[in-house]
């Protein structure tokens, strides 16, 4: 019985944990975003994000293609964004996506 509560406990805490951690990846996104795109694009967040749908932005992180990508829809973006802030505005930008129907908050 107390094995069964610890993996109950531990399978728990992995799981919050994950949570936590694609929602702060998602927030770092935002101000990658805003401190590397926004100026250069002059659109926000959400409207770079509805470019795509989440398969197409997943495909274009997984295969490497991201600065690519991006630098089509904002020909002024930076082309070497680095790997570590790729990942995050990733995460923000498919939270955005055409299929997502997520609407940004007001902040």
């Amino acid at each position: 019985m107390k094995k069964l509560i610890s993996l109950m406990a531990i399978f728990t805490l992995l799981s919050v944990s994950l949570s936590v951690d694609a929602e702060a990846s998602v927030i770092r996104g935002k101000r990658y975003y805003v401190q590397l795109l926004k100026g250069p694009c002059g659109f926000k967040g959400d409207i770079m994000g509805k470019n795509l749908t989440s398969k197409e932005w997943r495909d274009a992180y997984r295969n490497g293609q991201l600065n690519t990508v991006i630098n089509k829809i904002c020909p002024n973006a930076p082309s070497n964004i680095s790997k570590k802030k790729q990942k995050h505005l990733y995460h923000f930008l498919s939270s955005f996506a055409s299929d997502s129907g997520n609407v940004p908050s007001c902040n």
